[in-house]
Formats: structure tokens, sequence, C-alpha cells
């Protein structure tokens, strides 16, 4: 049996560095999938032992173990296409994005239809600032399987970051195609419309995003912030405080609130929010410089 990993960058949610710009980027986290690769009786050859042998390691949560059998896998057979794979996937884990980028090529030159080591070389590229790079390898893994979702969104993602707002709301709209109930491309997807000035769009998507997962705690406060610009100060209060239910240290939800409380001229509720925010996020731009003002003179 051959192991590969693969790490898709629509599993989890961090926040941005820039409370006000985003609510959360989507991170790259590793997840272990298992393929069937040799039939059934084959004698494992050395390198399959080894990979074997990496894939045990790696789910019992030691990489540097993993690592040295991928690249004993990779020794033994320099042309098997799983164990460059693998290998790039540990990499990548352990924050060697370059030697993580060169086991991704050398995956997809041996296997050019490898439709996951296209996306996962995409992702350690973006994760290296190649924005360029990345949208390239989604480009190419959507020539090789036009309805992979993952691909779709790992696009959009980029290209959000990008500042091609239109070009994100249609690949996130087709990741709802193929998939409506994804909570996270809605999210993403009102994210990108209230960026654009629809907020009635933004509000109905992050709504969608909460019915399919109402514990969505950047989706609150995202609808939240929707709200206020709608001028629905109250509506916005309640999500946001909701958000920090789910989620204490969610700074983004502190700072929005405090901007909704100093709407309704409860200054002093406000700086609180501020210095919570700031304190989570020290270098936010916005938060920390309201945070500093006393109470009453945060305008």
């Amino acid at each position: 049996m051959k192991t590969h990993f693969q790490c898709l960058r629509s599993s989890t949610i961090k926040h941005n560095a820039k409370l006000l710009s985003s609510v959360a980027a989507l991170a790259c986290s590793v997840s272990w999938i298992v393929f069937v690769g040799a039939a059934i009786g084959q004698t494992p050859t050395a390198a399959q032992n080894h990979l074997d042998r990496g894939s045990a390691l790696a789910e019992k949560g030691d990489v540097d173990g993993a690592i040295s059998e991928f690249r004993q896998a990779v020794q033994q057979n320099p042309n098997d296409v799983d164990a460059h794979y693998n290998l790039g996937i540990a990499l990548h884990s352990k924050g060697d994005l370059e030697g993580a980028i060169s086991e991704f090529r050398e995956a997809v030159r041996l296997k050019p239809d490898f439709t996951r080591a296209h996306i996962n070389l995409g992702n350690t590229l973006d994760d290296k600032g190649d924005r360029d790079g990345a949208i390239a390898e989604y480009r190419k893994a959507l020539l090789l399987k036009p309805d992979d979702a993952d691909a779709h969104f790992n696009l959009a993602v980029t290209l959000h970051r990008g500042g091609d707002w239109d070009g994100a709301i249609s690949e996130f709209q087709e990741v709802l195609r193929l998939n409506p109930d994804n909570a996270n491309a809605h999210f993403r997807l009102g994210l990108v419309l209230r960026q654009k000035g629809d907020r009635d769009g933004a509000i109905a998507e992050y709504r969608e995003a909460l019915r399919l997962k109402p514990d969505f705690a950047a989706a609150h406060a995202g609808l939240g912030l929707a709200l206020r610009q709608k001028g629905d100060v109250d509506g916005a209060i309640t999500e946001d405080r909701e958000a920090l239910r789910l989620n204490p240290n969610l700074a983004v939800a502190h700072y929005n609130l405090g901007d909704a409380l100093e709407a309704q001229g409860k200054h002093r509720e406000a700086h609180g929010e501020y210095r919570k925010a700031c304190q989570l996020a020290p270098n936010d731009p916005d938060s920390c410089p309201k945070a500093k003002n006393p109470a009453g003179e945060t305008k």
C-alpha cells in the first residue's frame, strides 16, 4: 500500500495580520490520505518498505523519522513518485519550503498528470511568496481535473490575496457549484463580496456559512462587520459577541465589537475591546492605536 499526504488550504483558518482587510485567510495544514498503490499480493520493494515505515512514523507524529524513511525510499528508487511526493509533504510540515518545492517538482516531472502534486506545489509556492507560480500550478491541476474543488478553492484564495476579486468570486462560486455545503467557501465568498461593496450579497453568504456551521466564529465576525456597515449596529454587536463566545481570542471580533460600541457612544467599553484586540495582535495597525487612547477620545 502506498501512502500519500496532501495539504489542502481549505482545511483550516488563521487570521491575517491586518484585522480589517480580511477576517481570515486559509492556511495549509497537513492531513494524511491513504491511496492503494501496490497490487495485492505484490512483494514489497525496499523503497516500498521505507515508504510504509515513513507513513507509520508520520501518523505517530515523528516527522523527522518519516523524512528519513522517505529519503531512503528516494535513494532506493529515484523514480518513485510517491516517495518524492510524501517527502515533499513531510518537508513542508517541517518548514523546509525549498526542499518541499524540489520534491513536488520532481513528482510532477515523473508524473505530469499528478493533480495532488500540482496543488501542493502551488500551496508551497504560495507560502514562499510566489503567487504567480502558485496560480500557474492550480491552473495546471484544473486542466487535469476541472471539477477539483480544492484546486478551485486554493486558486480563489490566491487570486483574492492578489487583488483579483472578480476572479476570486468566480472561483469560489465554482467551488460552491461543486459543493454547495462548503461553509468555508460561503464565508470566503462573503468576505470578497463585502470588500467589493456588495454587503447584501456578503450577508447572505455569511448567513449560509452559519446555517451550515453555526459555531463558525469568523463567519459571525464577518456577518457582524457587514451588518454594521449596513447600519445595523445592534445586529453587529450580537454577532461580534457570539463570535467571541465561540472564540474569545478572535482579535478581529474584539476590534469590530469595539467599533460597534464606539458607534453607540460606549467609549469605555469600546476602548476595552480595542485593548483586547491589540493584546491578541500586538502589531495590528488599527486596533493598537485606538487601544492607546483614553476612553471617550476614540472617534
